[in-house]
């Protein structure tokens, strides 16, 4: 009865306050939006907000509460950043009633200054809903509209992704029992590799809950998540908050390295050698400057905003200028303000030294209202220009046909060129870093005996456990023959690595072999001398360098180690592993 009276108190006095966590993105750090989240703010209240809405729900007041929550939402909704969207959590069972309908007209939500097209209802998958066919057609109703749909806490719920399809969400907020702990768990890898997989092919775009580390937030990048949302990127505050520039910057980072050697032999040259250096602008520039200057140049498409130290501040699009400016109250709204009040957060920044395809990838991976913007190129922290999305394609279309000209045509993986390119910046890169040689033992016999169609075979299975066992941010190279090379900069895991190629080759080659052969151990081929000799089932001696010793740079130390390293693994018997 206490509760009660505690939900009438606060129904009638309106005590519930907002507060706004940001949803961004994983390749930026830019904020795509907020959810907003209710916090009671009677003072000694003694319930906390999921247990007031249950009590609301037994007591058939449910849609008084939502109704208050969403006005407090909306109301202070008025501050949040130009373009960002606003998530407001909406119980399925009462998305239909026809209260709700009515309270979220696009009339209402203009009269507190916020646009349709920013709002996505987060609807949980762990609540039950009562008709199917009625929730899908209010569903369809709301998104004619232009509002947008978010499924939250999916993989809590017993839905599964049947139902994902049925009304076609824009979000799916993949539930925070996944994301826990992710980089220790393999299988919660596999089932957020397939989610994406999904919505990627679904059109529909993933936000990960509950990041609370950076380890999870690494996997989750490496894995391809869209955008995610947790204590670790910003606590739930009355104000809205960007990420601090620490966080954005671990985020690039992170992505940074989850390329850059995944498309070292795709690399022709770094993005700068292909930046167009426009001017910026400052910040406190005029907004009706530009736009006059865009009314006047159809050329001008795009302006970078920078900060008075020269660092970019952000993006303004004609398109997106020209529309702020347009319709009946437009022009009036915006023609006083600064291009700092205008501008979008929500563009792509790389540095001059990443390589080109990986910025095409990452153009391409963008929001279909985005996609064509062009890139802002920055030299170290300062804007240098931008690259136009038509100059990337072509560039990247280039590297394509050139990477596919020179990998091996066998196994696919690049071949000397890409392998030669990929070491140049290897050797001048001051991360953490190891060169590994791979190299099948007994080979050439397996061929003599088998034939060179099965030695093709061998050679194909190789290049596939490479695939296999290495991170999609290694660099997988086949040098000819039975010579392969991995280059990559998780230095730490190294031995597990070379380990789990063994393991997996070792269990994955019997097939290649007669049965007769393999239970001996061994085939009969003629040796060099022409002469009958039992050769052993092929094995791997591998060698590996890293700088943690040794300064790549110093190419004569580095060749001499490496060639140190080969003679120690071959002079060893079986598989055999040496890390210098």
């Amino acid at each position: 009865m206490k509760s009660d009276n505690s939900l009438l108190e606060i129904l009638r006095g309106g005590y519930i306050k907002p507060v706004y966590q940001p949803i961004a993105s994983l390749k930026d750090g830019s904020i795509l939006g907020y959810e907003a989240l209710s916090r009671i703010s009677l003072p000694g209240c003694e319930v906390n907000i999921e247990e007031l809405f249950d009590i609301a729900t037994s007591t058939q007041r449910q849609w008084e509460l939502e109704r208050l929550c969403r006005v407090q939402a909306l109301k202070n909704a008025v501050d949040k950043p130009v373009g960002t969207r606003l998530f407001l959590n909406v119980d399925p069972n009462i998305i239909y009633d026809s209260e709700f309908i009515r309270g979220f007209t696009s009339q209402t939500l203009l009269r507190f200054g916020i646009n349709p097209e920013e709002v996505i209802f987060e609807i949980t998958e762990k609540s039950a809903v009562s008709t199917i066919p009625i929730f899908i057609s209010s569903i369809e109703h709301y998104q004619k509209q232009k509002f947008q749909i978010a499924i939250d806490d999916f993989g809590s719920g017993y839905s599964g992704l049947v139902r994902i399809c049925s009304f076609s969400p824009n979000y799916l907020k993949v539930d925070m029992g996944i994301v826990r702990d992710i980089h220790k768990d393999s299988r919660k890898k596999s089932v957020m590799l397939g989610i994406v997989k999904f919505c990627k092919e679904a059109g529909i775009r993933v936000i990960a809950e509950g990041i609370e580390n950076r380890e999870e937030l690494a996997t989750l990048i490496q894995i391809g998540v869209d955008y995610g949302q947790g204590f670790f990127l910003a606590r739930p505050n009355e104000k809205f908050q960007r990420l601090s520039g620490e966080i954005k910057v671990l985020i690039k980072q992170t992505r940074a390295d989850s390329f850059s050697l995944r498309n070292k032999g795709l690399v022709l040259g770094h993005v700068g050698t292909i930046c167009n250096k426009k001017k910026g602008l400052p910040e406190d520039t005029p907004a009706l400057t530009v736009y006059r200057d865009m009314c006047a140049d159809p050329a001008l498409t795009e302006v970078c905003i920078l900060n008075h130290d020269g660092t970019v501040c952000g993006l303004l699009t004609r398109q997106y200028l020209l529309g702020k400016f347009s319709g009946q109250y437009g022009y009036n709204m915006y023609y006083r303000k600064t291009v700092k009040e205008l501008i979008r957060d929500d563009f792509l920044s790389v540095d001059s030294a990443t390589p080109i395809d990986d910025v095409a990838a990452q153009a391409m991976e963008r929001e279909q209202k985005n996609v064509y913007d062009a890139v802002v190129i920055t030299e170290g922290k300062q804007y240098l220009g931008i690259v136009t999305v038509r100059d990337l394609l072509n560039t990247a279309i280039q590297i394509r046909v050139k990477n596919a000209a020179e990998a091996n045509p066998l196994t696919g993986l690049p071949g000397s060129n890409a392998i030669y390119s990929a070491m140049e910046e290897l050797i001048t890169d001051e991360r953490p870093c190891a060169i590994i040689y791979l190299d099948l033992n007994h080979f050439k016999a397996y061929n003599d005996a088998y034939g060179f169609s099965c030695g093709d075979d061998m050679l194909r299975l190789m290049a596939q456990t490479m695939n296999r066992c290495c991170s999609a941010a290694d660099f997988k190279g086949h040098i000819g023959g039975d010579d392969f090379m991995i280059l990559t900069h998780n230095t730490e895991k190294v031995k597990e690595l070379c380990n789990r190629i063994i393991f997996t080759f070792s269990k994955e080659i019997q097939p290649l072999y007669s049965r007769e052969d393999w239970e001996r151990g061994y085939i009969v081929a003629k040796n060099r001398n022409g002469f009958s000799e039992n050769f052993p089932i092929v094995t791997i001696s591998i060698a590996a360098v890293t700088n943690s010793e040794i300064n790549f740079s110093n190419t004569e130390l580095l060749s001499n180690t490496v060639a140190l390293a080969k003679k120690k693994s071959k002079e060893q018997t079986g598989n055999s592993i040496v890390i210098l």
